[in-house]
């Protein structure tokens, strides 16, 4: 009776999972940026320039002047939401107001509203990113670095803006700009990192059908904590599944999303969740944890890890809530692993990934078996293995949902 009652409020909260997901959608897709500034906000790129004497041609800006040196100079305040392209950061739109004088120096920027992941965007913000870009000429952003393990949006960042300063440049200031080569969307899907990413991807998938040993599924592990986590720091989390719930991955300006997240919906439909079994970085340190401590190992009971089972479906169920019903971003970022492969790793994301790593020294993949949300979505993902045996074996192979109880 107690697991049919189990059964019966997994599926209903599931069910309840998909309707909040649906309702946000469609919520989010008739809300807005905020697109204008207030005065407070244009003065503070711009001093002197006022929102009320907003101008529409040539193209949308707000006129200024600056003094330097005894001269006067004519300025301009942009906003990148009203000039294409938009910024597509990871996720989703950004819009920055930026003030530029007639030479093409940037005189400062703000940010107005923005649906980039939060975590990214933390990421960019605290690196002072936006302020190496002030001082700079609009023509030499290119040549800024991006922020590491937020590449994608700093760059949108740099691109946008430096396409909206050439607009303004040419429209406003008639100046003549050359012209800046546009990335080609073959170009962008064989960068050295997405290739690097495909490869081990590849590596992976191999151990599926390859009976090779133990030694080349801990050089596969290895190549995924060095490639995926600690190099380009995307291992595959809830931010990346609500992204591709909502239906808005940016093929155009995001490849790392668009392979990673393409490779992992298709093989656990197909295979069940490979990712979690082969190439989850975070799953590689686990197996290595509990390989240090397989003296110390422990063994509950089955009615113990039964239950244990359980706490992830809460966990997803409670980041969908804060993610799509109160706009908690920050909600999806509640893994220990989302936290360890940074550059800012907090106080609670230490502690999660403290925890998670001893706790997979007396129980293998402690995380993955009783608390991973990304790994309760694969495991929805791989509900048709009743049908299919290759599925069930890569469930099996993957342990967070085996029906083999053995620890």
């Amino acid at each position: 009776m107690a697991a049919k009652i189990l059964r019966f409020a997994k599926v209903g909260l599931l069910i309840a999972g998909l309707i909040l997901i649906v309702i946000s959608d469609l919520q989010s897709r008739n809300k807005k940026l905020r697109i204008y500034p207030t005065q407070a906000e244009l003065e503070s790129v711009l001093p002197g320039a006022s929102v009320k004497n907003r101008q529409t041609k040539p193209v949308p800006h707000y006129p200024g002047k600056i003094e330097v040196d005894g001269q006067s100079k004519k300025a301009a305040a942009l906003l990148t939401a009203e000039l294409p392209p938009k910024i597509k950061g990871f996720t989703d739109e950004i819009n920055i107001l930026f003030a530029v004088d007639e030479d093409g120096k940037i005189l400062g920027l703000r940010v107005i509203s923005s649906r980039e992941t939060p975590y990214y965007f933390r990421m960019v913000r605290s690196s002072g990113f936006f302020d190496k870009i002030i001082g700079n000429n609009f023509d030499r952003l290119g040549e800024l670095k991006a922020v590491s393990g937020a590449s994608i949006s700093s760059k949108a960042v740099l691109e946008d803006m430096q396409s909206s300063a050439s607009l303004a440049m040419k429209e406003i200031f008639h100046r003549e700009v050359p012209q800046s080569k546009s990335t080609s969307i073959i170009s962008l899907y064989l960068q050295p990192r997405i290739i690097a990413l495909a490869v081990v991807l590849l590596f992976g998938f191999s151990l599926y059908f390859v009976k090779s040993g133990r030694a080349f599924k801990w050089v596969v592990f290895g190549l995924s904590v060095a490639v995926i986590g600690f190099w380009l720091k995307t291992p595959f989390s809830l931010p990346h599944i609500f992204q591709i719930a909502s239906l808005r991955v940016p093929f155009s300006s995001n490849p790392y999303l668009a392979v990673l997240g393409g490779f992992v919906i298709l093989t656990t439909i197909l295979f069940g969740p490979l990712w979690c079994a082969h190439l989850c970085p975070y799953a590689g340190l686990q197996e290595l944890a509990a390989r240090l401590g397989k003296k110390q190992r422990w063994h509950p009971s089955l009615q113990t890890i039964k239950a244990g089972r359980e706490l992830r479906w809460l966990i997803l169920f409670a980041a969908v809530v804060l993610y799509f019903t109160f706009g908690v971003r920050s909600g999806a970022e509640i893994e220990p692993f989302f936290h360890l492969f940074s550059n800012q790793l907090t106080v609670v994301g230490l502690v999660l990934v403290v925890v998670s790593l001893a706790g997979s020294f007396f129980i293998p993949r402690f995380w993955c078996r009783f608390f991973c949300p990304t790994g309760a979505c694969l495991i929805l993902l791989s509900s048709h293995r009743k049908f299919f045996k290759r599925v069930e074996k890569g469930v099996e192979s993957s342990q967070i949902d085996s029906s083999s109880e053995n620890l």
